[in-house]
């Protein structure tokens, strides 16, 4: 076992990669994998680990409690930086906290904020039992999945508007219920001006409902027009070449990846 009860609702557990980290025990989406194996998404932790380098900048759009966040921040180094994004407020805190359990708290910047196409304000719901279906997106029914939402507005922004005067984002890994298709929408600008350089995205076609079609129209057309490179990872978190059609021909797939 990797996690211990420390009270107040809260596991600490220890990771994997030499991280520690808090999630709330109530928590049913990621809190039981960590609490065993320290570890979450292990292809795109692997893919992490080999990938990032010191001083470069990531960006994390959906942190949840920041594992990936974490992990970023130790890789890019005092010479890097970190930028999380999560509409969540209370996953705001308890990825602050983290960061600050782990001694990361001066490369890496946290966004309360939704990512979206545009800067607006947006209803989003919050699970109670299952934190990582949290989304602007309603989760298609599933009667064994038992769980309520509270609804909340929220600050949204795009990424063209709130990293133009980054130079370089070196991996932007976005994982947000369904939300993917609008982000990507907020963030022509960037991928046009060759300012993203690898782009992991999850693909969840129930979740992204009647934006399946056009999300596969974006994507199309950055692999075509901008010359974009589709891949997934093995178990072994390495990218290996695929198409448009075998990623869609799921119905979720975590550990998509585009290279510009």
């Amino acid at each position: 076992m990797n996690g211990t009860y420390i009270g107040d609702n809260k596991m600490l557990v220890k990771l994997a990669y030499n991280g520690y980290l808090t999630i709330s025990s109530k928590d049913l989406s990621i809190m039981p994998t960590l609490v065993t194996t320290g570890m979450f998404e292990v292809p795109l932790t692997k893919y992490f680990i080999s990938v990032i380098k010191p001083g470069f900048t990531v960006v994390d759009v959906g942190t949840n409690v920041g594992y990936f966040t974490i992990l970023a921040s130790k890789l890019v180094g005092s010479e890097g930086k970190v930028i999380g994004f999560e509409a969540n407020s209370e996953l705001v805190a308890n990825v602050k906290d983290n960061l600050a359990m782990n001694w990361l708290t001066e490369n890496t910047t946290i966004v309360n904020k939704a990512v979206y196409s545009e800067n607006t304000v947006l209803q989003f719901l919050s699970s109670e039992r299952f934190h990582a279906y949290s989304s602007i997106h309603e989760k298609p029914k599933d009667g064994n999945v038992l769980d309520s939402y509270s609804s909340r507005n929220v600050d949204a922004v795009s990424l063209d508007s709130e990293l133009h005067d980054i130079e370089q984002i070196d991996l932007l890994k976005i994982d947000i219920e369904g939300g993917e298709y609008h982000a990507f929408l907020g963030m022509m600008g960037l991928i046009e001006n060759k300012k993203i350089k690898r782009l992991s995205f999850e693909w969840n076609r129930p979740m992204l409902g009647e934006e399946v079609q056009p999300f596969l129209l974006l994507i199309s057309d950055l692999l075509n027009r901008l010359g974009g490179r589709l891949f997934f990872l093995d178990a072994e978190g390495n990218p290996v070449p695929t198409t448009l059609k075998e990623i869609s021909s799921t119905e979720f797939y975590p550990f998509a990846l585009l290279e510009f």
